[in-house]
């Protein structure tokens, strides 16, 4: 029998010819990174491990949480993962934006690669074929110290999309619809494959909102099979593409067919991200916050679909709307673009690129009783804010357009 895609990668990097679902290997890797969030435990592990990094060019410590730090406490953290890198000659981001943007910009990470993180949304980086893992902080430190950790080889599903999406529908729309039909639990533990010609057709932002999805199925990873997209990705970066693909004759858990035609605009509302309908049956639910931004849809290309359902017109007088672009890379992009300047023309606050606010660390924090329709990936209780806010997710197009109508709706109804 043949192999999946993460199938190969784990036998590639683990020295074997073929493996198959429930085998345990050690495997090499190739990228590992640290975050603020993590670091304290993070620290004291590797201490113990012996404090000398395997590759200091391989291992990564980002502050994308707490940057810029917003209390005293959130200071100090930042403080010592700075000091520990330049100790240990790491890598070290604090200035960047949000990881999962981080690693696919970068260029350091390339199909068949294998990267572990402190983050349970790592898993975006299979939007270039790279088999990308969330880690706790134990277990990185391990991987600072050896260059390796072990895994148990996952089943996959498979979810076939093929043909072109209706207007106004995105990745967060086909991603959400699917959580919701299928449920949190469904790939516990497995590889999730996003294939079909939907999904070929699909530029690296919006495979990086599925994969970045999969972790709401509970899955280990996500995953796309490399094809033009993902070379013409490499080759922007220079490095070379690994051509990865499942077998004809791979063994998949399970293989789920959708026609793109038949998605819609969805919403996901809270306290569950699978709690998922068509927009049009939350449709007028009053909104005090929204918020574009997120390792989910962060990108310039997602930042271009809000702004173009905003440009020339202003948000509800009741709605506090907040921009943040995934990284500087992305926050240069649009104001070389105009973006900003129909962000801020519409009345929203332009926030510096990072994570703080969708964990409601800092820059918009929800206070008690208040709704946000968000592009984030959760929405649990006290997700963003006090456990009595409520977060509904959903698409940058619905997300701007509820800003402006200062209730759900849809992009087309404004």
């Amino acid at each position: 029998m043949g192999m999946t895609i993460t199938e190969k990668i784990l036998a590639r990097r683990s020295g074997h010819e073929h493996v198959q679902p429930g085998d345990l290997v050690v495997v090499d890797v190739d990228l590992a990174s640290i975050d603020d969030v993590q670091f304290s435990i993070f620290a004291e592990t590797f201490d113990r491990l012996g404090g000398k990094p395997w590759d200091p060019e391989r291992a990564i410590a980002i502050s994308d949480h707490y940057m810029p730090p917003s209390g005293l406490d959130e200071a100090e953290i930042v403080r010592g993962l700075v000091a520990f890198s330049r100790e240990h000659g790491l890598r070290t981001v604090t200035d960047y934006g949000i990881k999962h943007q981080f690693f696919l910009d970068s260029g350091l990470l390339g199909a068949g690669d294998i990267l572990v993180a402190t983050d349970s949304h790592t898993n975006t980086s299979g939007a270039i074929g790279a088999l990308a893992v969330a880690l706790g902080p134990t277990d990185v430190a391990a991987v600072f110290a050896t260059g390796r950790t072990w895994m148990r080889v996952p089943p996959t599903i498979r979810f076939e999309i093929d043909g072109e999406l209706p207007p106004a529908v995105m990745a967060m729309d086909v991603g959400l619809r699917l959580l919701g039909e299928h449920g949190r639990h469904a790939a516990t533990y497995k590889a999730i494959e996003w294939a079909g010609t939907t999904i070929r057709g699909m530029g690296i932002p919006g495979r990086m909102t599925l994969c970045n999805l999969s972790t709401e199925f509970g899955a280990k990873n996500g995953i796309v099979a490399v094809d033009e997209v993902t070379r013409n990705y490499h080759a922007a970066h220079g490095k070379p593409c690994a051509e990865l693909e499942s077998d004809p004759d791979a063994g998949f858990e399970a293989v789920h067919h959708y026609d793109a035609g038949n998605f819609e605009p969805v919403v996901s509302t809270p306290p569950n991200p699978a709690n998922v309908h068509p927009l049009g049956e939350v449709r007028g639910i009053r909104i005090d916050q929204a918020y574009l931004g997120s390792c989910t849809h962060g990108t310039i290309e997602d930042l271009r679909v809000a702004a173009e359902v905003l440009r020339g017109r202003r948000i509800h007088r009741d709605v506090r709307l907040l921009v943040t672009p995934a990284t500087v890379r992305e926050y240069r992009q649009a104001l070389a673009e105009g973006l900003m300047e129909v962000f801020t023309d519409a009345g929203a606050v332009v926030c510096s690129p990072g994570c703080g606010s969708c964990p409601g660390i800092h820059e918009g924090t929800l206070a008690r009783g208040e709704v946000r329709i968000s592009t984030q990936n959760r929405n649990f209780r006290g997700r963003s804010g006090h456990p009595d806010s409520q977060v509904y997710l959903a698409s940058p197009a619905t997300v701007a357009a509820s800003a402006i109508a200062g209730e759900i709706r849809a992009a087309g109804e404004v």
